[in-house]
């Protein structure tokens, strides 16, 4: 059998795939051989178990993740559309294939072990800055960490009743509501 070649990020496109469709328990190593196109000790061959490789399909989540979702923030826009355009690529990633948040479905399936829970941990710290440094422009730091902490939560619970429903509009009223933040200025509020 020729040796297959393929490069570390697509072997890790690849694994990301399979663990995504199937979860972190439900996915063999030959499962992600298969995948990959290599045997089992050619794609184990830098990882040692398979608990090495996921944590190594984490970290390329998450830099896929920083690459199309939060390099928005940096982008030279209107931050209510800055936000809106965040949270958009979020839920097309979310709709691939109806399978929701990867890190989420990961954390629920095995946080009660801990295995990825600082990888995971540390990538929603990560969203909560990246979306309080948005909502910054129109509201005080405290209160702006405070609101991404609050639409983490609520963007979840929408994927959760997307993938149960198969509803899109779950996701389109949250980046409504994000979005409509703008709309209601607490300076202005005050104001009156």
């Amino acid at each position: 059998m020729p040796v297959t070649k393929i490069d570390k990020k697509e072997l890790l496109h690849r694994c990301w795939e399979v663990f995504n469709r199937h979860g972190y328990h439900g996915t063999s190593v030959s499962m992600l051989a298969e995948a990959t196109g290599l045997g089992k000790s050619g794609l184990m061959h830098h990882h040692l178990s398979k608990e090495s490789l996921m944590r190594a399909v984490v970290d390329y989540a998450i830099s896929e993740l920083r690459r199309y979702v939060f390099a928005v923030a940096g982008e030279d826009l209107p931050p209510e559309q800055r936000l809106e355009k965040l949270l958009r690529r979020q839920n097309r990633l979310a709709k691939h294939d109806r399978r929701g948040c990867f890190f989420a479905n990961t954390a629920l399936e095995t946080g009660r072990e801990g295995l990825f829970n600082d990888q995971i941990e540390s990538m929603y710290e990560e969203w909560q800055v990246t979306v309080a440094g948005i909502l910054a422009s129109i509201m005080p730091p405290d209160e702006a960490a405070e609101t991404a902490y609050r639409l983490l939560l609520e963007y979840e619970g929408a994927v959760t009743m997307y993938k149960l429903t198969g509803a899109e509009q779950h996701l389109e009223r949250f980046v409504a509501r994000a979005v409509g933040l703008f709309g209601t200025n607490p300076v202005k509020k005050d104001a009156r």
